[in-house]
């Protein structure tokens, strides 16, 4: 007895050290399920992708978006002043040192944003700060209402991190609440059902340090190396040990009260109960363990976290088969101090009349229970919920600040879908912005999408002046005034060839020729001077006679030459204007035709009507210059002309008065006329090459008019193929010359929806509908799949496209928690199945446990569906709801099934049917106890408030509910049916042999 007790003692203090090491070393439990115990997704999903793109695009560190509600403290209108506060607390952000602020987009940053973020009602307003990772949620929420704290308005820091950080907290102080009701719920049943209050604290204590030591196990694995933990690894751990706990005691302590009820010692009764009590413990704890343990096959985090129970249960098994021992040795009767030992075991008497009706008729049973599980299987939905921000409470004010936004803007504005696309060169190009642009307009014909917004739309309209419609419209406005100058230039030629052809330029080109003889004449005669008076006279008055004559002509050459001056100057002045025009129509049509290219048109027409042009331009510019260079020549050679002409008439005047010194000036007569004769030839050579300018020039002018009417035929066409091309679809393409891209007008743009090395694009998609529901997720998917199709042919075929967000995420999670749900849920009842056979030692009995423990599950899964739609006011079932309740009953309502199934083992009877019987009727007092605890144990989570752990908890009651009734139910009837059938084929078999020894041969007889 001594090695008993002594043994027990050490083991006593062994678990005194381990419950002191673990409480030394616990970590921040809170503080750890905050930073690792959120729901992390595979690297493969979409949202996932989305999340690196995303880190890429902040110079690889991880952010937080937070969005930051701005609302009037009454239902009016935010003022001016109000909003100009707004501006200015939204401008210091940058400047704290706390807050390693990445970006803010405020309502006012440009016209664009006040469209997004801005609400009709102009009551709220929202702002979007990203912040890098530097602190907890917790602190940078905290600091954000501090910096952005305005009088008169109320002000909300909401996004999923921030929602995430209060459902912890709600969960948080949730496992605080459960705790101490289930403590006290435990403790009363206890009393109640042993009568004494030393069991219950007993109980408690070692339930207490198994908890102790596994929730220290637990956390620091995950803190060391990784061990997946969520939110609700704690609270699981509380309800299953103190849950299973408490029944596993009851068990025990009942075995060890019968046992000192006859008579055994102590020590005996303690090793009587743990032989029989800690097998049917052990089978029931190692079937636990499995189905907890087989969840670290699952490929979620989320579902592997359960896997901390199977710790929770493995130091659970130790404690209450070691320190029990010691309690029980050491204390004795005076555990159940002051009711009696005496009082022999209860016997239940609502199994007893289940069983009983059941194995006296167990079709008819069955038959029932299949009749009750048939709505439930037909109406179960596979709706779900996926909206955290339905777990925590209307109070907290990440779900305020998430309430206001839906309120105040369209339901999808709380969660928008960001779209991102990542290339491996600069985005920043005409082709990539015009396929951004593209992509944008084609999301927006999405169904459910309400508005989408990028670099291009940042309003989310389109801007209209970036659209070749608009563009065009500027084109054709150039191509009219270009004809209306040139009109003028064509009215300037006509007048410039009339006024030449009016001047008579033959008729004075014949009268200098005549000027020539004449000077020709006048030298001859100033040779034979010196042949005598006569001779003198006569030539001298032939001189006179002559430079009458060109006196007379020359009026009319200087008025041709004057004329033909000013026709020139005009035409010179309707040169430049042409040139002008000409250049300008020139640069348009360049630019035109590039366009026409780069969209992918057919240009063959416009090609041709530039090159007609340009000919035109060529011919006209080629006659311009002919007429330039003839008249410089004439205007020089007019001073000579002028200049000789006078030289001439002052010497014949000079001859006429002054004829006696003739003789002697013989000689500077001669010289002059040598000179004149000499000059007026050179004119005359020149006016007569000048004349074969200026019809040149003719000639050019008439030239230049028909390229006009050439160039404004060109006009006209282009002009009439530019509008239909306006008109066309084309009028949509998008186009922004490079130095408009480079500009200080589109950069805001660009920081805002691109990163900035440029190569990481952003769409931010708002859908119309509550971006977390199912309808959404579905138009997300369809989403998805378009828009790789369209970006699959363009100019980003090559880059990565991922969508992030809310929505997101929901769909990647939707999509892994059902399709792990059910490979699971697969692997875990095999696993039990196999410990099951192990135990019952055999197939149908495992098989009919299972069954029962689907059918429950299904059955309450569906009565908490409707409880909670009608009672709690929630439409649909949490997405974690369906898994929680599903391996807490398998886990959990499989002890029941072994305890009555060792019980039914141990039972002396040979007969199955009184074996079952009385089976039934001696564990139903503990099951039913049991099931009442856990259950209460359970109820302890309701007033936790997050709707998760309402609907398991509800999900499990009904669940129990349904197993106290069914276990003794469905077991029976197998037992009923087995002994049928035996009783069946003994018959056949007794028949046969009957039939076969009363057969006699005719050689016998």
């Amino acid at each position: 007895m001594r090695k008993w007790k002594n043994k027990y003692a050490s083991a006593l203090i062994g678990w005194i050290i381990v419950v002191l090491v673990a409480i030394i070393a616990m970590p921040n439990v809170s503080q750890l399920v905050r930073n690792k115990g959120n729901i992390t997704l595979p690297a493969y999903t979409e949202s996932q992708k989305a999340s690196n793109i995303e880190k890429k695009a902040n110079g690889n560190k991880s952010v937080r978006i937070y969005t930051v509600v701005f609302k009037n403290n009454g239902s009016g209108k935010l003022t001016a002043s109000q909003s100009d506060k707004i501006d200015e607390k939204l401008n210091e952000l940058s400047n704290k040192k706390l807050l390693k602020i990445s970006k803010v987009m405020g309502p006012s940053d440009n016209a664009e944003t006040k469209k997004q973020l801005i609400a009709k009602d102009k009551s709220t307003q929202l702002a979007q700060v990203t912040v890098k990772k530097n602190n907890s949620v917790g602190q940078q929420v905290k600091e954000l209402q501090k910096q952005l704290n305005i009088s008169g308005i109320k002000t909300y820091v909401t996004g999923a991190d921030a929602l995430n950080d209060e459902f912890s907290t709600v969960t948080e102080k949730g496992i605080q609440k459960t705790e101490v009701i289930a403590i006290i719920f435990i403790f009363i049943v206890l009393i109640l059902v042993f009568r004494s209050p030393i069991v219950p604290l007993i109980s408690l204590l070692n339930v207490g340090v198994a908890f102790v030591t596994s929730l220290s196990i637990v956390m620091n694995l995950a803190e060391k190396v990784d061990f997946p933990i969520s939110n609700f690894t704690q609270v699981f751990l509380v309800v299953v040990l103190f849950g299973i706990g408490t029944d596993y005691n009851i068990l025990l302590y009942n075995y060890f009260k019968g046992a000192l009820a006859r008579g055994l010692s102590a020590n005996e009764a303690a090793h009587d109960a743990q032989k029989h009590g800690g097998r049917t413990i052990l089978y029931s704890g190692i079937s636990v363990l499995i189905g907890f343990s087989v969840l670290s096959l699952a490929k979620f985090s989320f579902y592997q976290s359960a896997v901390g129970v199977a710790i929770g249960v493995l130091v659970l098994l130790a404690v209450l088969l070691t320190l029990n021992m010691f309690f029980m040795q050491t204390l004795g009767s005076k555990m159940f101090w002051p009711s009696k030992v005496t009082a022999g075991r209860g016997k239940s008497r609502i199994w007893y009349g289940l069983s009983r009706t059941a194995l006296a008729y167990p079709v008819v049973i069955l038959g029932i229970i299949a009749v009750c599980a048939v709505p439930f299987l037909v109406n179960s939905s596979s709706t779900l919920n996926f909206n955290n921000a339905d777990e925590v409470p209307d109070t907290y004010q990440a779900k305020k600040g998430y309430e206001v936004i839906q309120d105040h803007f369209s339901k999808g504005m709380s969660a928008p879908a960001t779209v991102y696309i990542e290339g491996s060169s600069k985005m920043t190009t005409q082709a990539k912005l015009a396929a951004i642009d593209d992509l944008t307009n084609y999301l927006k014909k999405e169904p459910g999408v309400k508005t989408v917004t990028s670099a291009t739309q940042p309003g989310g309209s389109k801007i209209k002046n970036m659209y070749l419609k608009d563009q065009l419209v500027s084109i054709t406005n150039g191509l009219n005034t270009s004809t209306k100058g040139l009109e003028k230039i064509k009215s300037g030629l006509t007048s410039a060839s009339s006024q030449l052809q009016s001047a008579n330029i033959s008729s004075s080109t014949a009268q200098v020729q005549e000027l020539a003889d004449g000077t020709s004449q006048l030298q001859a005669g100033a040779q034979q001077l010196s042949s005598g008076i006569d001779e003198y006279t006569s030539g001298v008055s032939s001189v006179n006679s002559g430079l009458q004559s060109a006196n007379s002509q020359l009026p009319t050459l200087t008025s041709g030459v004057s004329t033909l001056s000013s026709s020139s100057s005009q035409l010179a002045s309707g040169m430049a204007q042409l040139q002008s025009q000409v250049s300008s129509l020139s640069s348009q049509a360049s630019q035109l035709l590039a366009l026409m290219q780069s969209s992918g048109q057919d240009t063959t027409n416009a090609a041709n009507s530039i090159s007609q042009l340009q000919s035109s331009i060529s011919q006209l510019s080629a006659g311009s210059a002919a007429v330039s260079s003839g008249m410089t020549q004439l205007q020089n050679q007019i001073p000579t002309l002028t200049s000789g002409v006078s030289t001439l008439a002052s010497g014949t005047n000079t001859l006429n008065n002054s004829s006696a010194t003739l003789t002697s000036g013989g000689q500077s007569v001669a010289s002059g006329a040598t000179t004149v004769n000499t000059g007026v030839q050179q004119m005359n050579t020149q006016l007569k090459q000048m004349s074969s300018e200026v019809t040149q020039l003719e000639s050019g002018l008439s030239s230049a008019s028909d390229g006009l009417d050439s160039l404004a035929a060109g006009n006209a066409t282009m002009k009439t193929y530019l509008d239909g091309l306006r008109k066309s679809y084309v009028g949509d393409t998008f186009y922004l010359p490079k130095s408009t891209i480079k500009s200080k007008t589109f950069k805001p743009a660009l920081d805002a929806y691109m990163s900035k090395d440029r190569k990481i694009a952003e769409l931010t998609i708002v859908f119309k509908n509550d971006p977390n529901n199912e309808t959404t997720s579905k138009q997300l998917k369809t989403i998805q799949s378009d828009m790789k199709s369209n970006l699959k042919h363009g100019a980003l075929k090559d880059a990565k496209v991922a969508v992030g967000g809310q929505t997101s995420q929901n769909n990647d999670l939707r999509t892994l928690a059902n399709g792990d749900f059910g490979r699971t849920a697969l692997i875990m009842t095999i696993g039990i199945g196999i410990a099951l056979i192990v135990v019952t030692e055999s197939i149908l009995q495992p098989m009919t446990i299972i069954g029962t423990l689907l059918l429950a599950y299904e059955m309450a899964l569906g009565l908490t569906r409707i409880f909670s739609k009608f009672v709690l006011g929630d439409n649909l079932l949490s997405w974690n709801t369906p898994f929680f309740t599903f391996i807490m009953l398998m886990a959990l309502g499989v002890d029941y099934s072994i305890f009555l199934m060792v019980r039914f083992k141990d039972e002396p009877m040979p007969d199955l049917k009184d074996r079952m019987l009385n089976a039934a009727t001696a564990i139903g007092t503990v099951v039913i106890s049991a099931a009442i605890i856990l259950s209460g144990t359970f109820a302890a989570l309701m007033p936790s408030g997050v709707t998760t752990l309402i609907q398991v908890a509800l999900g499990v009651i009904f669940g129990l509910i349904i197993l106290v009734i069914f276990l003794p139910l469905t077991l029976s009837s197998l037992i009923s049916l087995t002994m049928w059938h035996e009783n069946r084929m003994n018959h056949v078999k007794t028949n046969k042999k009957t039939k076969s020894d009363g057969k006699k041969s005719p050689e016998t007889e």
